[in-house]
């Protein structure tokens, strides 16, 4: 009687082993359920059964088989890595670790619980200690690519982008068709400002996978920041085909055609980042400066007030906002602009000799010149301040200061010919 439940206890877990691997994973449920019926106490079948449960991506049963296998059998070390597999899947990754703890402490050359055990101390942010269980993961086994893919990601998160780039390289050299690693190492390359190497790990992405969107993105910020504006445009547009609402790579695009001067398509594409973020302040604010470079002021104002309705203190809208209104003589409301631009940001030296011109050109040369004083001492550099203070100088008689002011523009600009004019016009008349 003994040898026939010996074998039918057998012939069960057999039955479920296969089963398993097969992945009818409910059907070796059931025939495990019926071993131990017969024989409760086999902590291989409790295993199995755990094995089963996880297959079918139930954790939580998948724990409590684990748990009965571990209690038949202490030592069992396959029972605690998969428990810690099973806990990790239900983001339970501090118990997790612990049961890798048990599992390499059973079998201390088990790579697999090392590489577990590192994956949930990622997760868990633990980055340093992740780093070593993923290099004792490699002693153990040197070629073991994920462990080296996970590894440039925790050398990344650490900012050791050299050394993520080195354990990428590793895992391509294993698996040269890596996509990922490929892109992440892209990555790396950009944001060290290699971006001849970062284009070329993009291409090898996009010659495995040419249906992944941030790729062809990521490409073309990094042909943007080469210059290569035309091929940059061609990967934006690939881009968007795959993910048209995708709002960045409507607003780099149209920074790309401005780069251009291909001011419409600018902003068509500008127009297109709005309706997809109506709060995008940077939109609106580039929509109307692509406005302003057409020539089309009020619309470039109306486009800045879009901008500083999304973001009142953004200083730059409020600035250009005083810029497009002088161009249009509306010089008070200029100046109200370049105001509320300088509340602000009071150091803004090109605000103040800006608020200075709409002030000369309302004939309030003092108040001009208080500006242009206020500008130059944030930029004693600037030949066109100078000048415009010698002008306004001039405008109320002060002549001998308004050459002085000539004279500074002059030595900034030796080839500054109108400065001349007025210097010499101006001393002429003192003669």
């Amino acid at each position: 009687m003994r040898d026939t439940v010996d074998s039918q206890v057998e012939f069960y877990l057999r039955q479920a082993q296969q089963l398993s691997r097969a992945g009818i994973y409910d059907d070796a449920i059931a025939s495990l359920d019926k071993l131990l019926q017969r024989q409760p106490s086999s902590y291989i079948a409790w295993f199995e059964r755990g094995k089963a449960f996880y297959g079918l991506q139930k954790y939580d049963s998948a724990i409590e088989s684990f748990k009965e296998s571990i209690l038949l059998k202490a030592e069992y070390e396959p029972a605690w890595n998969l428990q810690g597999m099973a806990l990790s899947r239900l983001d339970r990754h501090a118990e997790a670790i612990a049961s890798y703890d048990k599992s390499i402490k059973l079998c201390p050359t088990n790579y697999k619980a090392w590489y577990n055990r590192a994956n949930a101390l990622l997760k868990l942010g633990s980055s340093y200690e992740a780093l070593h269980s993923y290099e004792e993961t490699l002693k153990l086994k040197p070629n073991y690519t994920k462990a080296w893919y996970n590894r440039g990601i925790v050398l990344t998160q650490l900012k050791r982008f050299e050394n993520a780039i080195e354990s990428y390289n590793h895992a391509l050299t294993a698996r040269p068709h890596f996509s990922a690693a490929h892109y992440n190492q892209g990555n790396l390359f950009y944001r060290l400002g290699r971006y001849e190497e970062a284009l070329k790990s993009y291409q090898q992405v996009l010659e495995i996978r040419p249906d992944l969107y941030e790729v062809w993105y990521n490409q073309a910020n990094a042909l943007h920041r080469l210059g290569l504006h035309e091929r940059a445009i061609e990967s934006y547009e690939r881009s968007l085909s795959l993910k048209p609402d995708a709002i960045e790579a409507w607003y780099n695009c149209a920074n790309t055609l401005d780069a251009l001067c291909q001011y419409e398509r600018a902003i068509e594409a500008y127009q297109r980042a709005t309706r997809l973020n109506p709060e995008f302040y940077e939109a609106w604010y580039n929509l109307g400066g692509a406005f302003q470079k057409l020539g089309r002021y009020e619309d470039a104002i109306a486009h800045y007030d879009q901008a500083i309705k999304a973001n009142f203190d953004f200083y730059e809208a409020w600035s250009s906002r005083g810029i497009a209104l002088r161009k249009i003589s509306r010089y008070e409301d200029a100046i109200a602009s370049f105001d509320q631009a300088l509340e602000i940001n009071s150091d803004a030296d090109e605000s103040w000799y800006r608020r200075g011109r709409a002030l000369d050109h309302l004939g309030n040369s003092k108040a001009a010149i208080e500006s242009y004083n206020r500008a130059l001492s944030l930029n004693p550099e600037s030949n066109k301040v100078w000048y415009s203070r010698g002008v306004a100088l001039g405008r109320i008689g002060d002549h001998q200061d308004a050459i002085a002011s000539f004279d500074k523009a002059i030595g900034l600009n030796p080839n500054f010919l109108d400065a001349k004019t007025r210097r010499d016009h101006l001393a002429n008349l003192s003669d």
